[in-house]
């Protein structure tokens, strides 16, 4: 696993480094580049160096960091407020019918 994970942060920083615009996919997450240098993993804006944490942080071999990661990921792409809204919904409807009963 160890030089697997170095072989994937060396290809990670050479995406970084060169003006090479295509994505780059880990582990579910879509890595792009902007015009003006930001990274986009899955449609939230980051900085480079925001970026190489998340990379580091999903490479990880500890499950928390790997959760953190996503949760970041999704709190900056909408995701996150997205699904605690449908949560809050859910409970409410189940309140309600708790309720009405």
């Amino acid at each position: 696993m160890g030089t697997e994970r170095q072989m994937l942060i060396e290809d990670f920083e050479m995406w970084l480094k060169t003006r090479f615009t295509d994505t780059f996919w880990l582990r579910g997450h879509k890595f792009e580049k902007t015009k003006t240098g930001e990274i986009l993993i899955d449609k939230g804006q980051f900085t480079q160096e925001e970026a190489r944490q998340l990379f580091m942080f999903i490479t990880s071999r500890n499950p928390f960091q790997r959760l953190n990661a996503t949760l970041l990921i999704w709190e900056r792409s909408g995701v996150l407020i997205k699904v605690l809204i449908a949560l809050a919904i859910l409970v409410l409807v189940l309140v309600y019918i708790r309720v009405k009963r």
